[in-house]
């Protein structure tokens, strides 16, 4: 219960008790007024009119406070509802604002994407280019490097012809030389032949003519005489060294030899070393 309610009942009270009153002393509101002498009224009803009147005062007092109340209550919920609204509005313009940085987001992350897609594109197409470019060094290496092994190729086979030409020139040169050197040494062995045939007829003729016929040897004796000779023709030593049977016979030869000393040796001292140096004849008068 409120002031206003708590207090007017008893004005209600004070009302009722003041018309009662009024009636106990003969008013008549129906008829006419009639001048009558007014008494001081009582003491208890002077209180009761001053009681009223407070009564009403406080009523009065009580519906201003009641109204200002009200007033403070409509200003606070008006002040609610203005500050709800500027938090709406707030909330409003934060939302706003948030999905302009949403906006702003999504707008940053698709250039951010489309800048990485293009990024990715131009290295994509720098990978290849760069595979493109080595490919090209590759085949333009592999080119020269085919190029350098077919000028190697040919200048290998140029060289393998030149060195086959010469090989073949060196072995018509080195076969004439062999067929001159065999032909030489064929003329020189006929040569040395030939020396021989006459150094050993000359050997045999001036030994035969410094030999001394026993009396008791006998027509056709022969023997072979081993001489071992200086390159001078000297005779170091004579030996018999297949008899003829008859040992007068075989020392009349010894001695021929020696007395022929120096005997006829041919001045080629190859010849002579391997012809003449021990020399073997048959000695046959």
């Amino acid at each position: 219960m409120n002031s206003y309610e708590k207090f007017g009942l008893s004005f209600v009270l004070a009302l009722t008790l003041h018309l009662a009153i009024l009636a106990m002393f003969g008013i008549d509101f129906s008829a006419e007024p009639e001048v009558v002498k007014v008494r001081p009224l009582p003491e208890l009803i002077r209180a009761s009119i001053l009681d009223d009147e407070k009564i009403q005062e406080e009523a009065i007092r009580l519906k201003k406070n009641e109204e200002n109340k009200r007033l403070k209550k409509q200003k606070k919920r008006q002040e609610l509802d203005d500050n709800l609204k500027t938090q709406q509005q707030l909330l409003q313009d934060a939302k706003k604002k948030r999905q302009l940085e949403e906006q702003k987001v999504k707008a940053l992350e698709r250039k951010t994407k489309e800048l990485a897609d293009k990024q990715k594109q131009q290295k994509l197409k720098q990978q290849k280019a760069i595979e493109a470019a080595k490919k090209a060094k590759i085949k333009k290496q592999q080119e020269a490097e085919a190029k350098k092994n077919k000028e190697k190729q040919i200048a290998e086979q140029k060289k393998q012809k030149e060195l086959l030409a010469k090989q073949q020139a060196e072995a018509v040169q080195k076969q004439a030389l062999l067929d001159k050197q065999v032909a030489d040494e064929k003329a020189r062995a006929e040569s040395n032949r030939q020396a021989t045939i006459s150094a050993t007829a000359a050997i045999q003729q001036k030994v035969i003519k410094r030999w001394i016929k026993p009396v008791l040897s006998a027509k056709g004796m022969n023997c072979t005489v081993r001489v071992k000779l200086l390159p001078s023709g000297d005779v170091m030593d004579v030996a018999v060294i297949k008899s003829s049977g008859n040992d007068i016979f075989d020392r009349s030869a010894e001695n021929a030899v020696r007395k022929a000393s120096p005997l006829p040796v041919p001045k080629n001292r190859a010849l002579f070393a391997k012809r003449f140096r021990l020399f073997t004849f048959r000695f046959e008068p």
